[in-house]
Formats: structure tokens, sequence, C-alpha cells
């Protein structure tokens, strides 16, 4: 089976959010608009890309790295196992998994399943959303919009090799045996 997967180039990766808004905007995640906030405070918005800011090391040798995440279309998704009604599937031409959302029933096992946080709540669908890898895009023979909007070009799509599955990963990153991950990380000597 063919895989589509990611490069993050992580001494690349500014922090500056354009993936997250490129996604927001390509995609029309909820809200169109600033975020509702709940009476405990917390905002609901569905966001298919965002980015980790991971802080390191002690003053006055301090670090701060920037990690862009998504769904990883595992090899072994682990939404797609623990969805009861077969609203996930994983595309046989390239690997990428999405969710059907008029099979989708919002139970969120599947959030409950993904050690990497992917898949998203939508509390104006009731239903659980999750990046597609612009598969719209893709299937046009275009890049994901993430990765067009990249500043640092630190955000690579390309055809995944599933042995450099969490190749490389940062701290903090989940164990890839367990989904295998169409991910790798890439760490670069900045000039």
């Amino acid at each position: 089976m063919a895989q589509k997967g990611w490069l993050i180039q992580l001494d690349k990766c500014t922090g500056c959010e354009s993936c997250t808004i490129a996604c927001k905007s390509e995609n029309n995640t909820y809200p169109l608009f600033s975020p509702m906030i709940t009476e405990e405070g917390i905002p609901t918005h569905t966001s298919w890309r965002w980015v980790i800011f991971k802080d390191s090391g002690t003053y006055p040798n301090v670090k701060k790295r920037f990690v862009t995440s998504a769904c990883n279309h595992c090899q072994h998704p682990a939404c797609l196992a623990s969805c009861p009604v077969d609203a996930i599937s994983k595309r046989s031409a390239d690997g990428i998994v999405l969710i059907d959302q008029d099979k989708c029933i919002g139970c969120r096992y599947c959030e409950w399943a993904c050690p990497y946080g992917v898949p998203q709540y939508n509390a104006n669908t009731k239903k659980v959303e999750k990046c597609t890898f612009c598969v719209h895009r893709i299937d046009a023979g275009l890049k994901p919009a993430c990765e067009t909007t990249c500043t640092g070009r630190a955000l690579h799509s390309e055809d995944f090799n599933i042995s450099n599955s969490g190749q490389n990963k940062p701290d903090g990153f989940p164990d890839p045996s367990y989904t295998h991950p169409a991910t790798r990380f890439e760490a670069t000597t900045l000039p």
C-alpha cells in the first residue's frame, strides 16, 4: 500500500502558526470566526493542525522548539480500530485516513484512542473531525495547504516509507511502535 506522510524539519519551524491558519482557512473548520467560550472558560473550536511549543534547558541556556502537529495518517490507526460504526477508513491508494461525516455518530472513541490527540470533537455538528491531508488538494495534484503556507519550509508531504515511522521523534512524541505514524522528523543545524 502506498503511503503519504509528513517530514517535519524541527529546526526550521518558527512557531508562526501559518500552517494552523492555512488549515483552518482551507477546510473551514469550526468556528469560522472567534471561538465561543464555554461556561468552564474553554474555547470551542476544531483545529486539524496546531503548533506545540516546547521549552527545554536551564537559564542561561534555554531553548524553545516548535513542533507542527496534525494527523499522522498511521499505518495502524488507533482511531480506525476504535470506531464502532466504521466511519473511519484508510485509503489504499495513499494511506490517508478519513472520517466519513455521514457515518460518524460523535461517540468520541477515536478521540480517546488516538495517542497523538488528533481527532477533534466539533461542538456544532456533534461529530469528530481531523486532518484529511487536504485530500481534495492531493486528488487535484496539489500539496496540502499547511505545507504551501509554511514560512520556514519546515513541513513537507512526501511518499512515505513506513520504516521511518517516528524517526528522530522529539521528546513527548508517543511511541511510534503503537500505530506506526506516517511522520518523521529531522533536525538541521541553523546557520
